[in-house]
């Protein structure tokens, strides 16, 4: 629990460093809660970090924790073409290139599952990508 929000910002850290996961957003779209139209966001396609559950992962030699991390990808686009593609550039940000984590150390990232939908009215389209983290503490944990 005490690695979630440095887990946050290393996960936005990285993602806004893969280039094809910004040209599947069409820039640095990745967020922490959707964005707020007054805040003048006019993104089509973005990424949202959200929903988490931790639970504890340790042994008698490290502390640690097991984060499944929820990861939303909405579009605003017709069709699915858009948001499946972000969706292949989201799995590969986070399968090829180690995640860097400041207080401990990814021991396992791993891809659980996803689903698609329409929202209430059909404009917008929604991808939740669940991802399961391993997560040792540094130090004494």
């Amino acid at each position: 629990m005490k690695l979630s929000l440095p887990l946050q910002r290393a996960l936005i850290d990285h993602l806004t460093a893969y280039q094809p996961l910004l040209d599947a957003l069409d820039g640095p779209n990745i967020h922490d809660a959707p964005p707020h139209r007054s805040s003048g966001a006019t993104a089509a396609t973005y990424l949202v970090i959200g929903d988490e559950t931790v639970t504890a992962f340790s042994s008698q030699t490290t502390r640690g924790a097991e984060h499944e991390i929820v990861l939303t990808l909405w579009s605003a686009i017709r069709g699915y073409a858009t948001l499946k593609s972000a969706m292949a550039a989201l799995y590969d940000a986070l399968e090829e290139t180690p995640l860097t984590l400041t207080g401990g150390t990814v021991i396992s990232l791993r891809f659980l599952a996803a689903r698609t939908s329409r929202e209430a009215r059909g404009r917008l389209r929604r991808a939740d990508c669940r991802f399961r983290l391993l997560v040792e503490h540094d130090g004494d944990g």
